[in-house]
């Protein structure tokens, strides 16, 4: 028995020993998603997420750049270094500018829009003070790919590609290169340069229109998911799970309102005996029928209508005094039997329902499942009393 407990102790202390490595990559990565998503503004799903990423990371590639042409131009201090070192100190600034903007909320359009002169001024402009350089030369060919995806728009991205083409053409044909001298090398030149930026511009175009249509294609499938998962699909009202969102939300707060916080619970007198004469398709026209009468009663804009299962409805709603509780509740009671709906058993020649009415006093903490009890004790107290009727839960 002993051995394979040495086993063991000797597994942990290995695991032991392997844990801060794993635990410092997993440091790293939550810093670095920190960094991308502007402290978790944004995630996957969102229609801005390739934005904000792409923003930090050129943003903080803009910082490791600047900074380190900062320090050189600092340690060299060469005869006409202060304009450079303004330039570094400026990039310096928007870049961080731009992280922190972000990760405050600023207008992701703004923050891209900023990033995209820059971006603009800075490669165009290192191309034609390094036009010697063949490699400084190429450094605009990325440019479509980062003007597309901060813009996100195609109109945008295509017209700055093409001035950013026009401009390294102007400036090709105008002596600057690298030792193009004769008009055969610089048309082919330019050609070359032209076309490898419309190719590129009509690449991401095609990209970011597809990339629109999915991002809309996404929200319109998760806004009828989220429609699915909250509203009961029968009635159209919204469905028990979001009636103990809506609830907790209404007790967390109703201590900063002066009005009194009610629940009305009720359901339809002999429902299974309205179901077994007329059948069950006529059920459910009696319930969406039923959903209408109660929004017609319920109508201000903070009423929460819900049907919480079979023929069980409840609202959650606002009242400035216990009267007007009472008066809401002798409508809905009214309303359902000016429906004229015959009921084949009940208490009443037409259908009727019968209900629970709780107030929620002030200066008093409760759970949703504490208000559903007592309105319900007070909906079973209303049909062992006769039906067709509506008592006060007693607390």
């Amino acid at each position: 028995m002993r051995k394979p407990e040495r086993v063991m102790v000797e597994q942990h202390a290995c695991s032991t020993r392997d844990d801060p490595p794993n635990a410092s990559q997993s440091v790293m990565s939550r810093v670095w998603r920190n960094l991308l998503t502007s402290g978790g503004r944004t995630s996957e799903r969102s229609p801005d997420y390739l934005r904000i990423t792409l923003l930090n990371l050129i943003q903080s590639a803009a910082i490791i750049v600047w900074g380190t042409f900062l320090v050189l131009n600092l340690v060299v201090m060469r005869e006409g270094s202060l304009g450079r070192l303004t330039i570094d100190v400026a990039g310096l600034a928007v870049a961080v500018g731009a992280i922190v903007a972000l990760r405050r909320g600023v207008s992701v359009s703004l923050v891209s829009r900023i990033t995209h002169v820059c971006l603009f001024v800075f490669l165009l402009g290192l191309a034609i003070v390094g036009a010697n350089n063949p490699l400084t030369m190429t450094l605009p060919l990325i440019y479509p790919a980062l003007a597309f995806l901060l813009l996100d728009d195609i109109r945008r991205g295509l017209a700055g590609t093409l001035l950013m083409t026009a401009a390294i053409n102007i400036a090709l044909s105008s002596g600057f290169g690298p030792g193009l001298r004769d008009s055969g090398t610089l048309l082919d030149g330019a050609l070359t340069f032209t076309l490898a930026m419309c190719f590129q511009a009509a690449v991401l175009a095609l990209y970011v229109h597809h990339r629109k249509q999915a991002m809309t294609r996404l929200r319109e499938v998760s806004d009828q998911l989220s429609e699915l998962a909250s509203h009961d699909p029968l009635t159209g009202l919204y469905n028990r799970r979001t009636f103990v969102d809506v609830l907790e939300r209404e007790l967390s707060r109703h201590d900063r309102d002066d009005r009194q916080l009610a629940f009305l619970l009720f359901d339809i007198d002999r429902f299974k005996a309205y179901n077994d004469h007329y059948g069950h398709p006529q059920g459910d026209e009696l319930l969406r029928r039923l959903a209408i009468a109660v929004g017609q009663v319920f109508s201000r804009g903070e009423d929460t209508v819900f049907r919480l299962g079979g023929e069980e409805f409840g609202v959650v709603f606002h009242t400035e005094t216990p009267e007007q509780a009472a008066a809401m509740a002798d409508q809905l009671l009214a309303a359902v039997e000016a429906m004229g709906e015959p009921a084949p058993v009940g208490p009443h020649a037409t259908v009727s329902i019968s209900a629970g009415l709780y107030l929620v006093g002030h200066g008093r903490s409760m759970t949703p499942n504490h208000v559903y009890h007592q309105a319900d004790a007070a909906l079973y107290r209303a049909k062992t009393s006769g039906r067709a009727r509506w008592l006060y839960a007693n607390d």
